[in-house]
């Protein structure tokens, strides 16, 4: 169960000021969907997860010792809509066979991929080595699966990959959302989007 911590409470454990708090915030470094408001005696007070923003803040500040803020703001902020790797660079992707790359090149032919694409891109992956799929089934699963991705616009997502039929399809939902399947469908793959972006980042 998600335990939370009052803006109040934050600030005081962790030692840092309410402009500190939201200068990060402003600059996309803490997401803005971790800022939740809920009624109080007092009318209105924010509260946010206690392990994700306590973690974050410890990051921010251990950065700060030894990296520049504009660093640190590349490192932290997730902006959807923006190319994070070129297709070169997929080829050193420790996730990734060069013969998926290649099929993904001679298909696609996009210069560069965006963040959740990226993660797409390896989850599909994933599911293609652990179902046997051939090089084609991997690009077939690809091009149902990136315009999935390019719709997706929070790095706050699970993406879950199931089968029904014979055929294959892909469900992206809040990480707090909980859904069940019949026995008819087949899950097939169930990755968080945000714990994967979190150990991604470190190797771009």
């Amino acid at each position: 169960m998600q335990e939370y911590i009052t803006k109040k409470e934050l600030l005081e454990e962790m030692g840092i000021s309410y402009g500190q708090l939201y200068r990060w915030k402003r600059m996309g470094m803490i997401p803005e969907s971790w800022f939740i408001k809920r009624p109080s005696s007092t009318g209105q007070e924010t509260i946010l997860p206690r392990k994700k923003i306590v973690k974050r803040i410890q990051q921010i500040l251990q950065m700060m010792e030894t990296q520049s803020l504009e660093s640190i703001v590349a490192k932290l902020s997730f902006s959807p809509d923006a190319d994070v790797i070129e297709f070169e660079m997929l080829y050193k992707s420790p996730h990734l066979s060069a013969e998926y790359v290649s099929a993904l090149g001679n298909y696609f032919k996009k210069p560069g991929y965006t963040a959740i694409e990226y993660m797409m891109i390896i989850c599909c992956a994933d599911v293609a080595k652990r179902e046997h799929f051939t090089t084609r089934q991997y690009v077939d699963l690809l091009r149902y699966a990136l315009p999935v991705a390019q719709g997706c616009k929070k790095v706050e997502t699970r993406c879950i990959f199931f089968a029904a039929g014979g055929d294959w399809h892909i469900a992206t939902l809040d990480n707090t959302a909980h859904i069940t399947f019949d026995s008819g469908l087949r899950t097939i793959g169930n990755y968080n989007f945000e714990t994967m972006w979190d150990k991604l980042k470190e190797e771009l």
